[in-house]
């Protein structure tokens, strides 16, 4: 299992980088104004530095502006452990072809197998769909995301856009293995109040 913190929240981080249970972090422009910063690659150094300092192996930012490829060269430079996030369309595929660091890049807004195929070709790192946003949009999303599967090869699927614990544990039973995990869930999904009664017990035992 390959997990990721899905969010731009430092204080989150800090919270859950002694769990050891997740592989790094990812960002995006919305999770980044979420919370209260500017999208910049000054902002990105920023973020980078504390993220190593909390001991993540990796962090990913995404490109923006009127020049990916410039863009996401400045997002390379930042540091060996960072991934560089490029919409999946056209213009994110030229990039990919011309930074030619595919196993640096996530293909991000991922809402079709064909994006999946795209991303196989490319031989990216990951692909990240967006499951809920795919959900609200077609009932078909999870035969969608099982052609998806059956498709990614080369490149790993990350799973994005959860709304729920419900959906993250029902992805995972069904054999999707990397997930970015938004705040709620990452601060939750191990939590169990039969196994915190359990360790209640075993506490009051010690005592007695």
């Amino acid at each position: 299992m390959n997990l990721f913190i899905d969010t731009a929240n430092t204080e989150c981080w800090a919270d859950l980088a002694g769990t050891g249970l997740f592989s790094g972090i990812t960002t995006n422009p919305l999770l980044i104004q979420r919370a209260g910063l500017k999208t910049s690659i000054k902002t990105y150094h920023a973020l980078y530095e504390r993220a190593i300092e909390l001991g993540y192996p990796s962090i990913q930012f995404q490109v923006f502006g009127e020049d990916w490829l410039q863009c996401a060269q400045s997002i390379a430079a930042i540091g060996p452990e960072v991934l560089i996030k490029i919409p999946a369309n056209t213009t994110g595929f030229e990039v990919v072809s011309e930074l030619g660091l595919p196993d640096r890049t996530t293909l991000t807004a991922v809402y079709s197998d064909g994006q999946v195929i795209a991303a196989e070709a490319l031989q990216v790192a990951y692909t990240a769909p967006y499951y809920a946003r795919l959900k609200e949009a077609t009932n078909e999303a999870d035969e969608i995301f099982d052609r998806m599967q059956d498709i990614a090869f080369e490149t790993e699927l990350l799973v994005a856009s959860l709304r729920s614990n419900e959906q993250f544990l029902d992805l995972a039973a069904r054999g999707f293995s990397t997930f970015a995990l938004p705040e709620p869930i990452a601060r939750t999904f191990f939590e169990s109040d039969l196994a915190n009664q359990a360790i209640a017990d075993f506490e009051k035992a010690t005592r007695g």
